[in-house]
């Protein structure tokens, strides 16, 4: 923002790349998982549980074991069907969370794991955090945030 006026500041439109990383997309393709330390912490951040998950950008919601969730106080504020690897079908409890993932902290969904040895980091957490996963790498990469796809001007200017 500028002191003047409180507006936002833009920067001119960059080129386009011949590629985009988008946050919660894998770069590298089939390159295979890696896992990554992050912290989970319950609403109010009295309590706090350091873990290390495999990402995998297959899985829309990030899963903790349940036991670990109900030990930080973080309650289930709905139930969701989720389609599981094999074919099958499973309903789980979903709390929210707040997750810190490389020094920074957001907010973000849980899904209460079944398996006390299952931790994943998926999708939806890592564009909350703006991320790629870069299999070929096994790390993180920034991804290009993105708000609209294409501009567009109001119909009154038209």
């Amino acid at each position: 923002m500028t002191a003047e006026t409180g507006a936002a500041k833009t920067r001119p439109a960059q080129k386009p790349e011949p590629w985009l990383i988008l946050p919660g997309t894998t770069i590298g393709g089939d390159g295979g998982t890696f896992k990554v330390d992050f912290v989970l912490y319950n609403r109010g951040r009295t309590q706090s549980r350091a873990l290390n998950g495999t990402v995998d950008t297959g899985a829309d919601y990030s899963v903790a074991p349940a036991a670990t969730l109900k030990q930080l106080g973080i309650a289930p504020d709905y139930t969701e069907t989720f389609a599981l690897a094999d074919g099958s079908a499973v309903e789980l409890g979903v709390g929210k969370a707040e997750i810190e993932l490389e020094g920074r902290l957001r907010d973000g969904y849980v899904v209460f794991g079944p398996d006390r040895d299952t931790v994943l980091l998926g999708a939806m957490t890592l564009e909350a955090f703006g991320l790629a996963a870069d299999a070929r790498q096994g790390r993180l990469s920034p991804g290009r945030l993105t708000l609209l796809s294409s501009p567009r001007r109001p119909a009154a200017e038209r």
